[in-house]
């Protein structure tokens, strides 16, 4: 954690909300239209978006309180700023500001075809901006300006037909909210927001929402809001608090055959509520059994009672994201020690699955980590475990592609140091409130290198995020996590309001309380709980103490091992291209992967250290001039498959001679037999995907490349190979660390094959193995 940075937890402090105006920035959606279409705010560069900005800035450049919008003809919220500054100025507000507030409403009045040029010029500009036409920025109120006005008035969800600009649609004008369904909306949801405009724009508490097809953080609070005047709550904010629950409980549930009456919108308002919430409703004011039907799905989903009825439970998770708040969950999350009267307290109130971290915070006084055999106390009580990695992830510098692929390396140790079986998902924290441009920025680059970290891993964990709803839903949708811990209870996470649960939740943190009393006292996260994920109630035995990274002050006493052996050792040495100290350098280059993989797969790192070194040692111009042929070899193949495709005579020349596979890379592994054992690995379930066709050139070519060209590829096939050969050759079953030494010469002799030669090979290695594993153990205890 950086210095002076306060600490943000999600089981100790629930970190502030971004302010508004960074909100209001960050939540909005990148478009990405590439031309100018009626409503749609285009990302690429328009030359009317650009005059606009440069009429602003020609306009009101040297004004105090103006700040310029940049000229780089895109619409951004820069721009409108610019254009809400320039509106203040005209309106004799000296102290602008980016924010079109109470003063500046109050002031613009109906901006109408006699209104000052230059407020019509600024309208123009913001028609333009919104993708409309702005009538050449005239500053003249045409049959242009006012089809367009018609034309966005009708987009927002209105159906009269006016010839002016009121100050509510004026300051919808200069906001970034789209008024036509953009990046995948839902029409049903835009038709809930247009009523939602037509119904609520004279209230005074209502300002237009976008009408996007999308939920979000304005029109939730304008839905509550709604409500809120529905049961007549005394001072209605737009708040999910005290006094709207009391109401909704007073108002009782609805059932099927009730429907709105007069000016009664109660039933349409829980319509509106499914409909967010990505579940296909009538928006009629009728309580169907369709309906009702939709409910009970809701109501299983979020692991509700299933009642089919708009009952106060229902509302509540329709409109917040802890829902009922007094709801008591099945998980809990803690920065707690749970000892065995705390786990009989869990136990005893009905939770039974426990989230707990695997690493504390660097330089923080914070001791939440998992302590030694606090595990065993809580599968003891009957309780599984969920783990979290976080070691500070409060803001969004944190996240980084670099910080990622470190946070992937050192959540694999940790969790394989207190035994988690291979396939458990870890939850990441994102523990701070992420705007939609910090997701993209930040988040996804930094879970895409977790991803590819783990996946050059072999996959020993699965990867899960802790998060608002919206970060959750969108790793989860670009494939980069299984399983969602969502931060709920951070209510004012501008990802949480307005935005549907995650599809893949598995646990929901509500409320944080304090439970039990004595020594069985704790104050933990309650969670709403969906069976997904189980957790875990076993780890590995870790009495045989798993390996370490290398300390390098070891070097020279291992080098000097490995000479003693190898020097007399009677094996062809004649025109090797790498010293005994160069191959142990290469190894040691690449010891925090093969560390990881060793604590994967739950194995002795020097049985990936050996062949790695043993082959790159033992290479020769012979695997240079071999992997040219192969080179040469694709290159006809590629030729010959662009000629069959064009048709035309002539094909081109068979290289010789034919070579289409050799031992390659930094472990010379072929690609035949790195396809083959990943292929075995595969369908036992070591590590996913579906199993590759040898038999295609096209794989072949991809396979033996990345072997060539990518180390870290090479080197994380080496253990595949070598429980494939082992279980083939030997029978050899399982991964563990107390593998005997007769398994482990028959897993190295594997690497050779079957033949004769192998078995001189596994006896070679062998002694290689044992030099490696004598440094590792010192290094280890």
């Amino acid at each position: 954690m950086p210095p002076g940075k306060p600490l943000a937890d999600s089981a100790a402090v629930t970190p502030k909300p971004a302010p508004p105006l960074a909100r209001m920035q960050g939540d909005m959606r990148l478009l990405e239209a590439n031309i100018r279409s009626t409503g749609l705010l285009a990302a690429s560069v328009d030359e009317w978006v650009l005059r606009a900005q440069q009429w602003v800035n020609a306009t009101y450049g040297n004004r105090a309180g103006y700040v310029p919008a940049p000229e780089d003809g895109r619409t951004g919220w820069p721009t409108m700023f610019a254009l809400t500054r320039a509106l203040q100025l005209e309106l004799g507000i000296t102290a602008t500001s980016d924010s079109f507030g109470p003063t500046t409403l109050s002031r613009v009045g109906a901006t109408t075809n006699g209104s000052p040029t230059n407020i019509i010029k600024i309208m123009q500009c913001g028609l333009y901006c919104k993708g409309y036409y702005g009538e050449d920025i005239s500053g003249t109120w045409g049959e242009v300006t006012t089809e367009s006005i018609h034309q966005l008035r009708r987009n927002m969800g209105f159906t009269d037909v006016n010839y002016h600009l009121s100050p509510k649609e004026f300051k919808a004008l200069l906001t970034m909210d789209a008024y036509v369904v953009v990046e995948n909306g839902s029409p049903a949801v835009r038709s809930v927001q247009q009523w939602m405009n037509r119904s609520f724009i004279d209230q005074s508490w209502f300002y237009i929402v976008p009408a996007d097809g999308h939920p979000s953080r304005d029109v939730a609070k304008a839905l509550i809001w709604a409500l809120q005047i529905e049961l007549n709550v005394a001072g209605a904010n737009g708040n999910f608090g005290p006094g709207t629950r009391s109401a909704l409980r007073a108002r009782g549930a609805i059932s099927v055959g009730q429907h709105d009456s007069g000016s009664s919108n109660f039933i349409r308002l829980f319509q509106a509520g499914m409909i967010f919430n990505r579940y296909p409703v009538s928006f009629d004011g009728v309580f169907s059994q369709s309906v009702s039907d939709q409910a009970r799905l809701f109501q299983q989903f979020v692991a509700l009672p299933v009642t089919g009825k708009g009952d106060f439970q229902t509302w509540c998770s329709l409109l917040v994201s802890t829902g009922d708040t007094d709801r008591r969950g099945n998980a809990v999350d803690c920065v707690t020690t749970i000892t065995a009267a705390r786990a009989q307290t869990l136990y005893d109130l009905g939770y039974r699955v426990i989230g707990r971290y695997l690493t504390n915070v660097p330089n923080t006084s914070l001791d939440k980590n998992i302590k030694p055999g606090e595990l065993q106390t809580m599968f003891n009580a009957g309780l599984r475990c969920f783990p979290i990695y976080q070691t500070w992830g409060g803001e969004a510098s944190y996240f980084s592609p670099q910080q990622g692929h470190l946070d992937a390396s050192l959540c694999v140790q940790a969790a394989s140091g207190y035994g988690f079986e291979r396939g458990t998902i870890i939850y990441h924290a994102v523990d701070f409130d992420a705007l939609n441009t910090d997701i993209t920025d930040y988040v996804i680059p930094h879970f895409r290198a977790i991803q590819n970290t783990m996946e050059l891993l072999g996959h020993p964990y699965r990867i899960g995020v802790y998060g608002a709803r919206n970060v959750c839903s969108r790793l989860a949708a670009l494939g980069l996590t299984t399983s969602s811990f969502v931060a709920d209870l951070s209510t004012g996470f501008s990802g949480n309001l307005g935005f549907p649960l995650p599809y893949d939740w598995a646990f929901d943190q509500i409320t944080t309380i304090t439970v039990g009393s004595g020594a069985g006292q704790i104050e933990i996260d309650n969670n709403i709980y969906s069976g997904r994920d189980p957790g875990q109630s076993r780890v590995r035995d870790t009495s045989a103490k798993p390996d370490v990274r290398f300390d390098m002050s070891y070097r020279s006493a291992l080098l000097t091992a490995l000479r003693n052996y190898l020097n007399p050792l009677d094996t062809p040495k004649v025109g090797l291209i790498h010293s005994i100290e160069e191959a142990l350098d290469k190894v040691l280059a690449h010891d925090e992967l093969i560390t990881n993989l060793s604590r994967g797969y739950n194995v002795r790192k020097a049985l990936l250290q050996t062949n790695p070194f043993w082959e790159y040692w033992k290479q020769t111009l012979e695997e240079s001039v071999a992997d040219a042929a192969v080179r040469l070899w694709y290159v006809y193949r590629q030729q010959l498959e662009a000629w069959e495709n064009s048709g035309h005579l002539g094909t081109p020349p068979t290289p010789m001679p034919e070579r289409p596979d050799s031992s390659t890379g930094v472990s010379q592994i072929f690609a035949a037999s790195a396809i083959r054992a990943r292929n075995w690995a595969k369908g036992r379930g070591l590590v996913p995907g579906a199993a590759q066709d040898a038999s295609d050139w096209h794989v072949m070519w991809d396979t033996w490349r990345s072997l060539n060209e990518n180390d870290n590829y090479n080197i994380s096939t080496v253990p595949l190979i070598l429980f494939e050969g082992g279980h083939r050759r030997a029978g050899i079953s399982g991964q563990r660390l107390t593998y005997t030494d007769q398994e482990i010469e028959q897993m190295l002799a594997s690497y050779q094959g079957d033949g004769s030669n192998s078995v001189v090979y596994g006896r070679e290695t062998m002694g290689v193995y044992r030099c490696f594993e004598a440094t590792n153990a010192l290094i280890r205890n």
